[in-house]
């Protein structure tokens, strides 16, 4: 055998924010679960949506119950970000400062998702909604250097699937070259 000693192993020291200087990718991140307490007072201001509160430290711990391990309470948030999201240029104004904001994190790659179905009860159509995610995303991206892909999904417990996957068609080609 052998006999020498085995200096233990330490686990590297690092920074608390040294994981913001490594390139990271975010995966199956939901566009409509990440919105600025700001931009949702903002919005829900513009169309007459009544949010909790209007209090923004009040608005982010409300948000933030959701973590308390209840889906209720977690979906429960949603009602407030979708419902805020009901004109192309709030989807467009969502879109843009989410991969900003994920820029910010050092997130380099980057893919979002959502139903663009639940953006149309202010009379949006699909279409219109991809468009406006879209557009934000590629003006965020020129700015950032994020590589971003929008992925378009459908409710399971929702009948109108085909809808979201023709909205999804004419941008194929977009998704596939990864820009507009």
């Amino acid at each position: 055998g052998c006999s020498e000693a085995v200096a233990p192993v330490e686990p590297p020291v690092t920074e608390p924010d040294a994981h913001r200087r490594r390139p990271m990718a975010v995966l199956h991140d939901h566009l409509d679960g990440g919105l600025r307490v700001g931009t949702v007072i903002e919005l829900a201001d513009a169309i007459g949506h009544r949010l909790p509160t209007d209090d923004p430290e009040a608005l982010a711990a409300w948000f933030h119950q959701g973590a308390s391990g209840s889906l209720e309470r977690y979906l429960e948030a949603f009602v407030h970000t979708v419902g805020v999201m009901q004109t192309a240029e709030a989807v467009e104004r969502v879109a843009y400062e989410s991969v900003e904001d994920h820029a910010a994190d050092g997130v380099v790659y980057a893919e979002l998702r959502f139903d663009p179905g639940l953006c149309t009860a202010g009379g949006l159509d699909r279409h219109d909604v991809v468009e406006a995610a879209l557009a934000g995303m590629q003006r965020a991206t020129e700015v950032t250097g994020l590589q971003a892909y929008l992925i378009i999904t459908a409710l399971r417990h929702r009948q109108d699937s085909d809808l979201a996957a023709q909205a999804a068609v004419p941008v194929i080609p977009v998704a596939i070259r990864g820009t507009r």
